[in-house]
């Protein structure tokens, strides 16, 4: 599968341009299936919030082997979904409740809810450019 820019060198920086969701990306591995991309992206706006809901909940209870369960959960879910940086901030929150350390996933969890912050409104909107 050709991606764009494939050939393109890549600078030191390379990853500070990528951008946090490559919905191209995405239709490309779904063959520009939109009722497919509505269908993965409404069931992870449902899923996705339920995560991070239990993800506050189990840290709150300093439940770190549930809460690395629920960041794998939710790592993979963004990685298939190409979301980069919401991906990332879900494997930092993974490592640090692995680690058992209460501080970092704090730290790990407010970095992913941040990135969903200002990934749910690029959804929304996909939910809504694909549905015209």
């Amino acid at each position: 599968m050709n991606k764009p820019l494939s050939d393109a060198p890549q600078s030191k920086n390379a990853v500070s341009v990528q951008p946090d969701w490559d919905v191209q990306e995405l239709l490309e591995r779904l063959e520009q299936d939109r009722v497919f991309l509505i269908e993965l992206l409404t069931i992870f706006r449902q899923d996705s919030d339920k995560s991070i809901t239990d993800a506050r909940t189990q840290l709150a209870n300093h439940d770190l082997p549930k809460l690395e369960r629920t960041a794998h959960t939710l790592k993979g879910m963004m990685r298939n979904l190409v979301m980069h940086r919401a991906a990332a901030a879900a494997s930092d929150l993974e490592s640090a409740a692995r680690e058992r350390n209460l501080q970092r996933a704090t730290t790990a969890l407010q970095q992913l809810d941040l990135a969903m912050q200002q990934l749910l409104p690029e959804v929304e909107a996909q939910l809504t450019e694909v549905k015209v």
